[in-house]
């Protein structure tokens, strides 16, 4: 492969391959089997290239499509004037070997490919001891998704990168894969430099125009507030003659940055922008790589109104510490209805008892691939009124996850998928069962322990079931007649998983035809064992059907699966495949 260039003569361009997944957002494998799909299958040299297709040994992201985003259980957005640039949706951090001074990147796309939207650096390595105000983050790359742009082929995406000052050996690739046809997987990623002279962890104060100017425009809300009497004496132009409702209605439209920048033109507008009535919905998950303990401190005075908050992907690197969120809550979470916390590494035990203790009107809580443990999660069941809590990879055990149900009787929306800690969980499911009995929708991807008698539990004490993900559970099996159970007392359902469930056959589809009218996306993916009859009968019974995912079924070839998706052009048959 030729080389990348952008390098001065005489210097070496060296090629590395990442040796660490340092962080991700999700992955369609489980943490228990690092061969198979997961994350961690980006350390190492490519393995598949130029291969296309499914293959375990890729990283493969956990949702594709528009799909999870017309479920029942899709979040809203927070707040109207959130950043519309931000587009990311997954993430991983690769750590390399040795920092260099950047001149390329490699992506290697074997499946889908087309869903990088951001590619950024960091100017430290997990390993260096800089203090949390030194490390940043830099853009390199941005663009829109390419998912549909881009012919159906593995690919080497090398996209043009913006030049660094600093040594490098830490990248994040960012996601949107809400236009791919299925999965988008990657094989690895290749990292093209000059060697760095001096230790990782040097740094470079010109770390990008745009980052820097982004940190000082939110630590700009701390700015001391507006005199009356100077406003008294001002003169605002054609701003001056309009009321305060149409002012305030017209600066609502604008996003986080821009407020700030609006802020510094005269204090009539500062008075507007920082105004407690624009921040009861506050979204800082598109400033990720900025917010820190100074932005949310500066955000305190700002936030008396606060009641939809979303953190996620926030605080890496140190810069977001416990002690402030807790001082945040405390002092603007008594309103809070919705917290996102996804990812967010400084979330510890202190934390969750903060949010137990002061936001006692909360109703939906994200806490995804976030690291504290089981303990660290037990206050959660000192909080009543959840509606829809996420706890996807995290460390939740059996009696945890029992307390918060037994608290909390009207939970709608819940997510235990690669909770890989619940030993038990049928134990789990009758508790909920017994307690929550209008819950709506139930997220159990690769949940082991979860057998034929659980499932049988929820469907009888959950009637109200609309949504239910049952992928990779080996434990299930339709002998005992327990997806028919469940279709029989669901009539409601709309979204049914049984992803790599080789048991499920004609009878399990029969009972959906004739019990479930409003199902709209089915996966039976890997079932040698149900007919293009069963199938078509479906179809033609669920009438607001979008999605059904039949790959690796060995009755539905591809020449049915074109029959069918002729038949039924409403529909988007999915049928993935290995070469």
């Amino acid at each position: 492969m030729a080389a990348f260039g952008r390098r001065s003569s005489g210097e070496r361009e060296i090629k590395q391959v990442a040796s660490r997944v340092v962080n991700f957002s999700s992955q369609y494998g489980s943490d228990k089997l690092e061969g198979s799909y997961t994350a961690y299958n980006l350390a190492g040299e490519s393995s598949i290239f130029p291969s296309y297709g499914d293959y375990t040994k890729a990283f493969v992201l956990r949702t594709y499509g528009p799909w999870w985003n017309m479920a029942p259980s899709a979040k809203s957005p927070i707040g109207q004037s959130s950043l519309k640039t931000f587009i990311s949706q997954d993430f991983v951090e690769l750590e390399f070997p040795q920092p260099v001074y950047l001149t390329g990147i490699n992506i290697i796309e074997t499946y889908h490919p087309g869903a990088v939207v951001r590619i950024l650096a960091c100017n430290s390595s997990p390993a260096a001891r800089l203090s949390s105000g030194e490390i940043r983050w830099v853009l390199l790359w941005s663009g829109p998704p390419q998912c549909q742009q881009v012919p159906p082929v593995s690919r080497e995406f090398r996209p043009r990168l913006k030049s660094l000052d600093f040594p490098t050996n830490l990248i994040r690739l960012e996601f949107n894969h809400e236009q791919a046809g299925y999965y988008p997987e990657l094989d690895a990623v290749e990292l093209y430099g000059v060697e760095a002279k001096e230790k990782v962890g040097h740094v470079n104060r010109a770390l990008g125009f745009q980052t820097e100017r982004t940190v000082k425009l939110l630590k700009q809300l701390s700015l001391t507030d507006y005199s009356p009497s100077e406003e008294a004496s001002g003169d605002f132009g054609y701003f001056g003659l309009l009321p305060d409702e149409l002012i305030q209605y017209i600066v609502s439209f604008l996003d986080l940055l821009s407020l700030s920048k609006a802020a510094q033109t005269c204090s009539l507008l500062f008075r507007h922008c920082y105004d407690p009535s624009l921040y009861s919905q506050l979204d800082l998950q598109p400033y990720w790589n900025t917010v820190d303990d100074c932005t949310l401190e500066a955000f305190q005075s700002r936030c008396t109104r606060l009641e939809r908050f979303s953190l996620s992907w926030t605080g890496g690197c140190g810069h977001l510490t416990a002690p402030v969120f807790v001082s945040f809550i405390k002092t603007c979470g008594f309103n809070v209805t919705c917290l996102r916390l996804a990812c967010c590494q400084f979330i510890q035990k202190e934390s969750i008892d903060a949010i137990a203790a002061t936001c006692s009107t909360l109703k939906e809580l994200d806490l995804q691939s976030c690291t504290l443990s089981a303990d660290g999660l037990s206050g959660l069941s000192k909080l009543s009124t959840l509606t829809s809590l996420n706890l996807y990879r995290t460390q939740v055990t059996v009696s945890v996850m029992q307390s918060i149900a037994r608290a909390n009787p009207g939970l709608l929306h819940l997510n235990l998928g690669a909770c890989n800690k619940i030993a038990a969980f049928d134990d789990v499911m009758e508790t909920i069962g017994e307690n929550c009995k209008d819950l709506h929708s139930v997220d159990l991807w690769r949940a082991r322990s979860f057998t034929s008698l659980g499932l049988i539990l929820l469907a009888e004490n959950c009637p109200n079931l609309v949504e239910l993900d049952l992928g990779w559970i080996n434990a299930l099996h339709s002998g005992s007649r327990c997806f028919i159970t469940l279709f029989e007392n669901c009539k409601n359902l709309q979204k049914i998983f049984l992803t790599a469930i080789r048991s499920v056959n004609e009878k399990d589809m029969e009972a959906i035809a004739n019990n479930c009218p409003n199902m709209q996306q089915v996966d039976i993916l890997g079932t040698s064992k149900v007919s293009p009859s069963s199938v078509t009968k479906i179809a033609m019974s669920c009438k607001s059907l979008c999605l059904f995912d039949v790959s690796f079924c060995s009755q539905l070839t591809s020449e049915v699966v074109d029959d069918l998706q002729h038949q039924f052009p409403h529909v988007s048959f999915k049928r993935s495949f290995s070469t």
